[in-house]
């Protein structure tokens, strides 16, 4: 591996830790929302890109990219924005209890 540039320090407060571990526990938290937790969490102990992309079997593009935005935006960087078209016509609350009685 051929060491990059050295990634920006990212450091967390007590409040942003718990939120993150939070969300990695949060049986309803979308696949994306844990990875970046993931991401965020191994690059606040001083990991570099690189390394944690090849623990967390991602990019090193896609550890920069939500380390940065993370950076940038804090916990609200890591939420899914909103997308342009036509809104959702099915509630979060509905397909969690459409997947809650698939798995149940």
């Amino acid at each position: 591996m051929v060491p990059g540039p050295k990634p920006l320090s990212l450091e967390l407060s007590d409040h942003e830790r718990q939120v993150l571990r939070g969300w990695l526990r949060k049986r309803t938290a979308s696949q994306a929302l844990v990875l970046r937790s993931r991401i965020v969490l191994a690059c606040a102990e001083g990991r570099a890109n690189a390394q944690v992309a090849l623990d967390l079997g991602v990019s090193r593009e896609t550890v920069r990219k939500w380390r940065a935005r993370f950076l940038t935006d804090r916990l609200e960087g890591l939420v899914d924005r909103q997308r342009s078209g036509a809104p959702r016509k099915i509630t979060d609350e509905r397909v969690e209890a459409l997947v809650a009685r698939t798995l149940g």
